[in-house]
């Protein structure tokens, strides 16, 4: 637990956690498998190669996710280009997703309010999701977006909360006020 592991944490002007991506990566795995996907060869779709494709069978229905690790925010928009080169292929039928592991809380809301916040609205205009990951406390939670897979959101911590609606709210709010003037 983190407990055991004090260098995972490094404090600072901001709080930083510290995993591997592939640490990161192979938590998303397990989280999945709880879930009940079954982890799928990493194999190029197109000209991106995801870091994990999972697939769950529940009555005549199948779910598929593909997902990128990502270190931080700072190169998440690879991740996110990966994803979208993904979807020129696979479509909007599959979840799209990029997971981190948790930032502190302003570099966060930077990422996604940074120009307006296009990032944010091609996050959700592209349908992706963003998750944070801690394999320390075991936890995956979904910040932004939502899977096809309903089943999926009883497993991630905090449940039904996202940003989403704080997100949407306040980005909507800032370009609204800024039309006025």
């Amino acid at each position: 637990m983190a407990k055991d592991r004090p260098d995972r944490v490094k404090e600072g002007d901001f709080r930083e956690w510290y995993f591997p991506v592939e640490e990161i990566v192979g938590w998303t795995k397990q989280f999945l498998q709880d879930v009940g996907y079954e982890i799928l060869p990493e194999t190029y779709i197109g000209f991106a190669k995801p870091d994990f494709h999972a697939k769950r069978v529940e009555g005549d229905k199948t779910y598929e996710i593909v997902g990128i690790g990502c270190q931080h925010f700072d190169v998440a928009l690879e991740g996110l280009t990966k994803l979208a080169a993904i979807r020129s292929v696979r479509g909007d039928k599959i979840d799209y997703t990029i997971v981190v592991p948790p930032v502190n809380e302003f570099l966060m809301l930077e990422f996604f309010r940074t120009e307006k916040g296009w990032k944010y609205f091609e996050i959700k205009r592209n349908k992706f999701m963003v998750w944070f990951a801690n394999p320390d406390e075991e936890y995956v939670w979904c910040l932004v977006g939502e899977p096809l897979d309903k089943t999926c959101k009883e497993y991630f911590a905090l449940g039904k909360q996202s940003l989403d609606g704080v997100l949407a709210m306040q980005l909507s709010k800032e370009l609204w006020e800024e039309e006025e003037y």
